[in-house]
């Protein structure tokens, strides 16, 4: 736990002091979907590795299903909601 956070904070500290160029942005974007897929990859085969939760599929996927759609619907209404006050600052 303590490694991702020392790695979240050194990259936001790196990424306030950097000067973001197209190119720069272009590889950190990249970067990202790379890492991305790579972890998604490797959960998916930690799933599909573990016999208790492919027999209980069908208990854990109406919760999972769940849980994912009100996470992705309250990240979205956070983020409409942290833009428009940014926003109102700013202008």
């Amino acid at each position: 736990m303590g490694v991702i956070f020392i790695a979240v904070t050194l990259g936001g500290v790196l990424g306030f002091f950097l000067k973001w160029n197209d190119f720069l942005k272009k590889t950190t974007s990249n970067l990202q979907l790379v890492g991305l897929s790579v972890l998604l990859f490797f959960m998916g085969v930690s799933v599909g590795s573990n016999p208790d939760i492919i027999d209980n599929l069908s208990l854990i996927g109406l919760k999972s299903f769940s849980f994912g759609l009100l996470s992705v619907f309250f990240s979205v209404i956070t983020i409409y909601a942290a833009t428009s006050i940014f926003k109102r600052r700013t202008s």
